[in-house]
Protein backbone atom coordinates (compact mmCIF):
# COMPACT_ATOMS: atom_id res chain seq x y z
CA UNK A 1 0.00 0.00 0.00
CA UNK A 2 1.51 3.26 -0.69
CA UNK A 3 0.34 7.04 1.42
CA UNK A 4 -2.35 9.08 -0.30
CA UNK A 5 -1.58 12.87 -0.28
CA UNK A 6 -5.12 13.56 2.03
CA UNK A 7 -5.20 15.42 4.67
CA UNK A 8 -7.90 15.22 7.75
CA UNK A 9 -11.01 17.11 5.68
CA UNK A 10 -9.56 15.51 2.06
CA UNK A 11 -9.84 12.02 4.43
CA UNK A 12 -13.44 12.95 5.84
CA UNK A 13 -14.48 13.99 2.45
CA UNK A 14 -13.57 11.13 0.76
CA UNK A 15 -15.56 8.73 3.32
CA UNK A 16 -18.77 10.82 3.33
CA UNK A 17 -18.02 10.04 -0.30
CA UNK A 18 -18.21 6.67 -0.19
CA UNK A 19 -20.56 6.01 1.91
CA UNK A 20 -23.33 8.34 -0.04
CA UNK A 21 -22.03 6.56 -2.98
CA UNK A 22 -22.51 3.38 -1.78
CA UNK A 23 -18.87 2.50 -2.64
CA UNK A 24 -17.24 -0.70 -0.93
CA UNK A 25 -17.64 -1.93 2.43
CA UNK A 26 -16.03 -0.61 6.07
CA UNK A 27 -14.46 -2.82 8.56
CA UNK A 28 -13.15 -2.41 12.04
CA UNK A 29 -11.11 -5.01 13.99
CA UNK A 30 -8.35 -6.96 13.91
CA UNK A 31 -7.68 -10.19 12.61
CA UNK A 32 -10.19 -12.76 13.88
CA UNK A 33 -12.87 -9.68 16.19
CA UNK A 34 -13.73 -7.40 13.11
CA UNK A 35 -16.96 -5.75 11.89
CA UNK A 36 -18.21 -5.16 8.59
CA UNK A 37 -20.18 -2.26 7.71
CA UNK A 38 -22.26 -3.15 4.54
CA UNK A 39 -25.10 -1.60 3.03
CA UNK A 40 -27.17 -3.79 1.15
CA UNK A 41 -28.65 -2.54 -2.34
CA UNK A 42 -31.88 -0.74 -1.64
CA UNK A 43 -31.66 -0.58 1.73
CA UNK A 44 -32.16 3.31 3.45
CA UNK A 45 -28.98 4.44 5.46
CA UNK A 46 -29.05 7.32 7.02
CA UNK A 47 -26.02 9.53 6.54
CA UNK A 48 -24.76 12.24 8.57
CA UNK A 49 -21.46 14.66 8.77
CA UNK A 50 -19.97 16.83 11.50
CA UNK A 51 -16.84 18.20 11.04
CA UNK A 52 -14.56 15.38 10.63
CA UNK A 53 -17.15 12.89 11.82
CA UNK A 54 -18.85 10.93 9.30
CA UNK A 55 -21.92 8.64 9.93
CA UNK A 56 -23.82 6.04 8.28
CA UNK A 57 -26.87 4.33 9.85
CA UNK A 58 -29.00 1.35 8.69
CA UNK A 59 -31.20 -1.36 10.01
CA UNK A 60 -28.69 -3.71 10.06
CA UNK A 61 -25.86 -1.51 11.63
CA UNK A 62 -23.81 1.48 12.03
CA UNK A 63 -20.12 2.98 11.76
CA UNK A 64 -18.72 6.52 13.22
CA UNK A 65 -15.46 7.20 11.73
CA UNK A 66 -13.88 10.73 13.61
CA UNK A 67 -10.68 11.92 11.70
CA UNK A 68 -8.30 13.39 14.24
CA UNK A 69 -5.11 15.87 13.12
CA UNK A 70 -2.89 12.39 13.03
CA UNK A 71 -4.77 10.24 10.65
CA UNK A 72 -2.92 9.20 7.57
CA UNK A 73 -4.46 7.38 4.60
CA UNK A 74 -3.04 4.65 2.35
CA UNK A 75 -4.44 2.49 -0.15
CA UNK A 76 -4.39 0.83 -3.81
CA UNK A 77 -5.03 2.90 -7.21
CA UNK A 78 -7.20 1.54 -9.73
CA UNK A 79 -10.20 -0.10 -8.43
CA UNK A 80 -12.89 2.39 -6.65
CA UNK A 81 -14.45 5.62 -8.70
CA UNK A 82 -12.12 8.72 -8.74
CA UNK A 83 -12.41 11.13 -5.86
CA UNK A 84 -12.63 14.84 -6.93
CA UNK A 85 -9.13 15.25 -7.30
CA UNK A 86 -8.76 12.17 -9.27
CA UNK A 87 -7.55 9.76 -6.92
CA UNK A 88 -8.60 6.36 -7.08
CA UNK A 89 -8.02 3.14 -4.99
CA UNK A 90 -9.28 -0.04 -4.26
CA UNK A 91 -8.59 -0.50 -0.62
CA UNK A 92 -8.71 2.52 1.63
CA UNK A 93 -6.70 2.11 4.87
CA UNK A 94 -7.28 4.57 7.54
CA UNK A 95 -3.96 4.95 10.03
CA UNK A 96 -3.04 6.52 13.44
CA UNK A 97 0.23 6.94 15.09
CA UNK A 98 1.25 3.75 17.38
CA UNK A 99 2.22 5.73 20.48
CA UNK A 100 -1.81 7.06 20.62
CA UNK A 101 -3.06 3.95 21.56
CA UNK A 102 -4.04 2.65 24.82
CA UNK A 103 -3.24 -0.44 26.46
CA UNK A 104 -5.37 -3.23 25.50
CA UNK A 105 -7.93 -4.46 27.76
CA UNK A 106 -6.69 -8.16 28.41
CA UNK A 107 -9.75 -8.80 30.76
CA UNK A 108 -13.52 -8.52 30.15
CA UNK A 109 -14.89 -5.76 31.59
CA UNK A 110 -18.58 -4.50 31.69
CA UNK A 111 -19.32 -0.92 31.37
CA UNK A 112 -23.19 0.15 32.97
CA UNK A 113 -23.90 2.02 29.88
CA UNK A 114 -22.83 3.20 26.46
CA UNK A 115 -23.07 6.88 25.64
CA UNK A 116 -21.14 6.52 22.40
CA UNK A 117 -23.80 4.42 21.16
CA UNK A 118 -24.98 5.44 17.40
CA UNK A 119 -28.60 5.40 18.19
CA UNK A 120 -29.75 7.33 21.30
CA UNK A 121 -32.08 4.80 22.63
CA UNK A 122 -29.42 2.50 22.76
CA UNK A 123 -27.12 4.25 25.25
CA UNK A 124 -28.27 2.75 28.55
CA UNK A 125 -27.52 -0.50 27.54
CA UNK A 126 -25.06 -2.72 29.13
CA UNK A 127 -21.78 -2.55 27.50
CA UNK A 128 -19.52 -5.60 27.38
CA UNK A 129 -15.63 -5.31 26.02
CA UNK A 130 -14.34 -9.16 25.65
CA UNK A 131 -10.83 -8.31 25.89
CA UNK A 132 -9.64 -9.76 22.22
CA UNK A 133 -6.34 -8.24 23.93
CA UNK A 134 -5.63 -5.50 20.80
CA UNK A 135 -5.04 -2.18 21.33
CA UNK A 136 -6.00 -1.05 17.95
CA UNK A 137 -9.66 -2.27 18.85
CA UNK A 138 -12.03 -3.88 21.38
CA UNK A 139 -14.73 -6.35 20.39
CA UNK A 140 -17.86 -5.93 22.71
CA UNK A 141 -21.65 -7.17 23.08
CA UNK A 142 -24.09 -4.59 24.10
CA UNK A 143 -27.40 -5.71 25.86
CA UNK A 144 -29.99 -4.66 28.35
CA UNK A 145 -31.09 -8.66 28.90
CA UNK A 146 -30.71 -8.73 33.01
CA UNK A 147 -29.71 -12.56 32.42
CA UNK A 148 -27.57 -12.14 29.99
CA UNK A 149 -26.00 -8.79 31.48
CA UNK A 150 -25.61 -11.20 34.73
CA UNK A 151 -23.94 -14.41 32.78
CA UNK A 152 -21.52 -11.81 31.06
CA UNK A 153 -20.91 -10.31 34.30
CA UNK A 154 -19.70 -13.33 36.12
CA UNK A 155 -17.09 -13.42 33.51
CA UNK A 156 -15.41 -10.11 33.98
CA UNK A 157 -11.80 -9.98 34.58
CA UNK A 158 -11.77 -13.67 32.66
CA UNK A 159 -9.68 -13.15 29.21
CA UNK A 160 -11.84 -13.66 25.47
CA UNK A 161 -10.95 -17.47 25.39
CA UNK A 162 -12.36 -18.56 29.23
CA UNK A 163 -15.38 -16.23 28.41
CA UNK A 164 -16.46 -17.63 25.35
CA UNK A 165 -15.65 -21.20 26.24
CA UNK A 166 -18.21 -20.37 29.27
CA UNK A 167 -20.79 -17.95 27.78
CA UNK A 168 -20.15 -17.86 24.10
CA UNK A 169 -23.07 -20.44 23.31
CA UNK A 170 -25.40 -17.33 25.12
CA UNK A 171 -24.01 -14.75 23.41
CA UNK A 172 -24.84 -16.52 19.62
CA UNK A 173 -28.25 -17.75 21.03
CA UNK A 174 -29.73 -13.94 22.43
CA UNK A 175 -27.92 -12.38 19.32
CA UNK A 176 -27.01 -9.05 20.89
CA UNK A 177 -25.70 -6.12 18.91
CA UNK A 178 -22.15 -6.16 18.85
CA UNK A 179 -19.85 -3.10 18.82
CA UNK A 180 -16.42 -2.79 17.68
CA UNK A 181 -14.59 0.41 18.12
CA UNK A 182 -11.10 1.86 17.41
CA UNK A 183 -9.09 4.75 17.67
CA UNK A 184 -11.39 6.96 14.79
CA UNK A 185 -14.46 5.41 16.24
CA UNK A 186 -16.60 2.22 15.56
CA UNK A 187 -18.85 -0.04 13.96
CA UNK A 188 -22.28 -1.44 15.49
CA UNK A 189 -23.89 -4.72 13.93
CA UNK A 190 -27.68 -5.27 14.65
CA UNK A 191 -28.32 -7.92 12.49
CA UNK A 192 -28.49 -11.26 14.06
CA UNK A 193 -25.35 -13.44 14.09
CA UNK A 194 -25.59 -16.58 12.41
CA UNK A 195 -25.76 -19.86 13.61
CA UNK A 196 -22.13 -22.04 14.27
CA UNK A 197 -21.14 -23.12 10.88
CA UNK A 198 -24.10 -20.30 9.15
CA UNK A 199 -23.31 -17.89 6.51
CA UNK A 200 -22.97 -14.55 8.18
CA UNK A 201 -26.15 -12.35 6.69
CA UNK A 202 -25.48 -10.12 3.39
CA UNK A 203 -24.81 -6.63 4.82
CA UNK A 204 -23.37 -5.34 8.52
CA UNK A 205 -22.09 -8.61 10.17
CA UNK A 206 -19.26 -9.03 12.72
CA UNK A 207 -16.44 -11.82 12.72
CA UNK A 208 -15.47 -13.37 15.97
CA UNK A 209 -13.21 -16.53 14.79
CA UNK A 210 -10.55 -18.01 17.98
CA UNK A 211 -8.40 -19.50 15.50
CA UNK A 212 -7.30 -16.31 13.70
CA UNK A 213 -7.15 -14.27 17.24
CA UNK A 214 -4.92 -16.62 18.17
CA UNK A 215 -2.41 -15.68 15.50
CA UNK A 216 -2.39 -12.15 17.04
CA UNK A 217 -2.69 -10.59 13.89
CA UNK A 218 -3.90 -6.70 13.53
CA UNK A 219 -3.86 -6.66 9.57
CA UNK A 220 -4.22 -10.12 6.96
CA UNK A 221 -0.40 -10.68 5.22
CA UNK A 222 0.34 -7.74 2.84
CA UNK A 223 -1.10 -5.32 4.42
CA UNK A 224 1.37 -4.25 6.90
CA UNK A 225 1.44 -0.40 7.33
CA UNK A 226 4.72 1.25 8.78
CA UNK A 227 5.69 -0.33 12.13
CA UNK A 228 4.62 3.09 13.83
CA UNK A 229 1.14 3.61 12.32
CA UNK A 230 -2.18 1.22 13.89
CA UNK A 231 -4.95 0.38 11.28
CA UNK A 232 -8.61 2.07 12.46
CA UNK A 233 -10.56 1.48 9.48
CA UNK A 234 -10.44 0.09 5.92
CA UNK A 235 -12.78 0.25 2.81
CA UNK A 236 -12.46 -2.10 0.08
CA UNK A 237 -14.25 -2.27 -2.82
CA UNK A 238 -14.83 -6.04 -4.35
CA UNK A 239 -12.54 -6.54 -7.53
Amino acid sequence: MQSLDLDPDGIADLIEGSLVDGVGGWSMGVQGALAEFVVVAGERVDIRRRGRTVEALTAGGGIRLTITDQTVAYGDWGALPASPDGHGFGTLTLAVPRASLPAPSLGVTVAPADPGALRPEDAPAVLVDLAVGHSAAAFCVRTSDPALVARLRAVEGRTWREALDEVGHLVVAASPPRVVTGPLGRIEVYNPIPAQWGASPEGCHTHLLPALLDGGREVAEGEELPPQLAAAGNCTKPG
